[in-house]
């Protein structure tokens, strides 16, 4: 019996009008829970839809690990390197590698921070959010346009080819959408303040609330109001601010460093928070790594790996830089958000701070030399 092609063209007609139906349905809140917005999950996954036909950004070392976990050669062009990651994306050892091919970076974060803080989607909004995403991968509607970088590119490849549609699978969808975090804005005092002081079109603003997204921290009352008095009293560059009003120095802070160092420093105190007592407990921590990043410079430079080895010298490597930077943040940190100086936490530090001791810092195990125990048993005796 022969095929009536007629009749195959009406049946995907039909099937077109069903999924027209059903978005319809979907945006109308039938079927779906109450309490969500519907319209504004809806313009939530347009923002997205749009963000991945302007282009998903592929960076050299993803494309390069894709490279040698498929065992292709360094002459293989990218489409065929992509091509053979996505046709053993079922497989175990490919599966992670391909997943890659459809995380959010960088740039396409900072696109759609606009619009995932003009929504601020709560965690049921966010879940229909990768819902309706994976329902568009799987009608084949959700187009995912890979930048491929630039210097891993065949020499012969086109400049209009530098790039390659891709159609994710549901799975795949729904996984780009969780890993956005549509879910969780930032607060709206901080949003308020980046505002503010850096105008609403500023890219730093963008970057920072992807970084505040990101952080992952459960926002308490003391923790917004820690990064509120941080990002009120930094000084903004005027490169930074561009047309916002607010203060302007010629010593701008690193504010996406600052604010970084600031959220993870909130992370590991945990809660309730005390801030000047666990700011002088973590300056003491980083004070005592750097004096161990010294110590294991002049054992390097009095003697070879292998004497030290014979001495019983096993050193755990400190980077005395990325402490010496940590130690710089902090200081900046305490001055804008307490009003103390450098030289005044220090002291509270080493002193041990009023309350510390509950937080076992009088430790007599954490004096580096004799000075430093004898100081640590004055303020024993003293308590």
């Amino acid at each position: 019996m022969g095929i009536c092609w007629r009749d195959v063209a009406k049946a995907k007609d039909r099937d077109k009008s069903k999924d027209k139906s059903k978005d319809k349905a979907w945006s109308e809140g039938g079927g779906m829970d109450e309490g969500i917005r519907h319209e504004a999950v809806r313009m939530v996954a347009q923002a997205v839809s749009s963000a991945l036909r302007a282009g998903l950004g592929l960076d050299a070392h993803t494309l390069q690990a894709l490279r040698e976990a498929t065992g292709a050669a360094d002459t293989t062009g990218a489409t065929e390197v992509i091509g053979l990651a996505l046709h053993g994306r079922d497989t175990s050892e490919l599966a992670p590698l391909a997943a890659l091919l459809f995380s959010p970076d960088a740039d396409l974060r900072q696109r759609l921070e606009p619009e995932l803080a003009r929504q601020d989607l709560n965690a049921a909004e966010a879940e229909a959010l990768a819902g309706l995403l994976a329902q568009w991968a799987e009608d084949g509607a959700l187009p995912v346009a890979l930048l491929l970088p630039v210097t891993l590119l065949p020499v012969t490849l086109p400049p209009q080819d530098q790039r390659l549609t891709l159609a994710p699978t549901p799975e795949e969808a729904s996984a780009l959408a969780r890993r956005l975090r549509p879910e969780a804005t930032a607060p709206a005092e901080l949003r308020e303040i980046l505002a503010r002081r850096l105008g609403k079109a500023s890219p730093l603003t963008g970057r920072l609330g992807v970084l505040l997204r990101q952080c992952r921290l459960e926002w308490t009352p003391e923790r917004v109001f820690f990064l509120a008095t941080l990002l009120e009293r930094a000084e903004v560059g005027v490169t930074d601010m561009g047309m916002a009003e607010g203060s302007m120095s010629d010593q701008a802070d690193d504010l996406p460093a600052l604010i970084a160092w600031a959220a993870r420093f909130l992370d590991i105190c945990g809660s309730p928070l005390r801030p000047r007592e666990q700011l002088a407990a973590r300056r003491q921590a980083l004070e005592a790594q750097l004096r161990q990043a010294q110590f294991a410079e002049q054992a390097a430079e009095a003697g070879s790996y292998e004497v030290r080895m014979s001495q019983g010298l096993r050193m755990g490597h400190v980077h005395g830089p990325e402490v010496q930077a940590e130690l710089a943040l902090l200081d900046r940190a305490c001055t804008l958000v307490l009003g103390v100086a450098e030289s005044d936490l220090a002291r509270l530090a080493a002193q041990g701070g009023p309350g510390m001791r509950d937080n076992d810092m009088c430790d007599l195990g954490s004096a580096e030399n004799a000075e430093e125990l004898l100081a640590l048993l004055a303020a024993t005796r003293d308590a």
